[in-house]
């Protein structure tokens, strides 16, 4: 199917105008083999996703994403880009191809990943050594950028913006609308000790303490966990009210499975990580994860640029964008393109770049500190409806009304 964005489609205002190739492109096809009959690239990107193992729904997602980015750079008359893309289920190695694929495609110009903190961490210290600048979209774990590299900057959002999405939520919306002082609120926070949902946890708390939110219950658990039915027990009989779990798809599973069975459940459930951002945990819990609430990248909105970019995903792929995962790997894709336009490199040329809030597809903007972490994207407050998550942040124009119980 083909792909089509008009050219006066803009990933943000004040940035290049990026338009889909009209070439017509098998949707199986890798990215290596997408390239084998184009001329020469000036530009080669690596892109560094989990295709396999438990995260592959959410690294196929946001590979998506830089490929319909980089598709619009073509489309807009940009000098040839080429990606070649790498599973990240072996970090180090895959870095190792990137920076010896120079004789066959030309040096690797940049890196861009990686929808795992697990695999950025290793990914990143790898490309540092080998000193290939690398661009992370989305992996939010915070000690990523607090690294001193030099060759790595982040478009993506943080664990500590998502707990700080989480503790508003809780101290403005939830505690006003349940008519109670947030000091009272009995809380439980539940987690995958893993990269990004340990990260998360560790901000969520730094964050509770700071607005005098209590956490009552605190619980963390094995990546690979079989099930969480002791966990339910115990927030059952500290009678929890409000649950804060972070977890990947399978978690979530696990989580409602238990809460099935014990035939209890608290009054509501904020989810953070990759297992509340993808359609398939809606369809896989069906009516039990509804009215759930999330944190996470900003949703695609109806209008607008991210809503064409949604209208190009489905020309693709035949089906509905499964999460944000791709808008926000779009976003960050489309700034790393827009910087190296003109034979610039990066980091540099991405952190000159200073767009304000807004002006990106998904409402972020673009300011890099000097760790290299762009400051300008934000967290969402979200709710599973109907199976399908809404925006019901009160700081976004339009959001829906929150629904308070599950």
């Amino acid at each position: 199917m083909t792909a089509d964005l008009t050219r006066r489609t803009l990933v943000g205002a004040g940035l290049a105008s990026l338009a889909l190739s009209k070439a017509s492109i098998p949707r199986a096809m890798a990215a290596s083999a997408m390239t084998q009959a184009e001329p020469a690239a000036s530009i080669v990107l690596g892109a560094l996703f989990p295709f396999s193992g438990a995260q592959a729904l959410a690294g196929d997602e946001a590979w998506r994403g830089v490929a319909l980015a980089v598709r619009a750079a073509r489309g807009a008359g940009m000098a040839p880009v080429r990606l070649i893309r790498a599973d990240a289920a072996d970090p180090a190695r895959a870095v190792d191809i990137f920076a010896k694929s120079g004789a066959k495609s030309g040096p690797v110009t940049a890196i861009l990943g990686t929808a795992s903190s697990t695999a950025s961490f290793a990914a990143t210290a790898a490309a540092e050594l080998a000193k290939i600048p690398y661009a992370e979209l989305d992996a939010p774990a915070d000690a990523i950028t607090a690294r001193g590299f030099k060759m790595l900057i982040r478009t993506g959002l943080t664990t500590a913006d998502l707990a700080a999405s989480a503790s508003a939520a809780i101290a403005g919306v939830i505690a006003p609308g349940w008519h109670r002082a947030a000091d009272t609120l009995r809380i439980g926070l539940l987690f995958d000790v893993g990269a990004a949902d340990g990260s998360f946890a560790a901000a969520m708390i730094a964050a509770c303490k700071a607005a005098k939110l209590p956490i009552l219950l605190t619980m963390g658990y094995a990546t690979d966990a079989m099930d969480l039915a002791a966990e339910v027990d115990r927030m059952k009989r500290a009678r929890i009210d409000l649950l804060v779990h972070a977890g990947r798809p399978a978690h979530v599973l696990l989580l409602y499975e238990a809460m099935d069975v014990a035939s209890w459940r608290p009054r509501m459930i904020i989810g953070a990580g990759s297992g509340y951002g993808l359609s398939e945990t809606g369809f896989a819990l069906g009516p039990a994860i509804g009215n759930t609430m999330a944190v996470g990248c900003p949703l695609y909105a109806s209008g607008g640029a991210s809503a064409a970019i949604a209208a190009a995903y489905r020309r693709r792929y035949a089906t509905q964008p499964r999460g944000a995962a791709s808008l926000t790997a779009y976003v960050g894709a489309a700034l790393v393109l827009q910087a190296l336009r003109g034979g610039k490199t990066l980091p540099g040329a991405l952190a000159a770049i200073d767009a304000p809030r807004g002006m990106l597809a998904n409402g972020w903007g673009a300011a890099f500190d000097a760790s290299g972490q762009n400051r300008r994207s934000f967290a969402t407050l979200q709710q599973w409806r109907g199976g399908a998550l809404v925006t019901i942040d009160p700081a976004v124009k339009g959001a829906a009304k929150p629904v308070l119980e599950l």
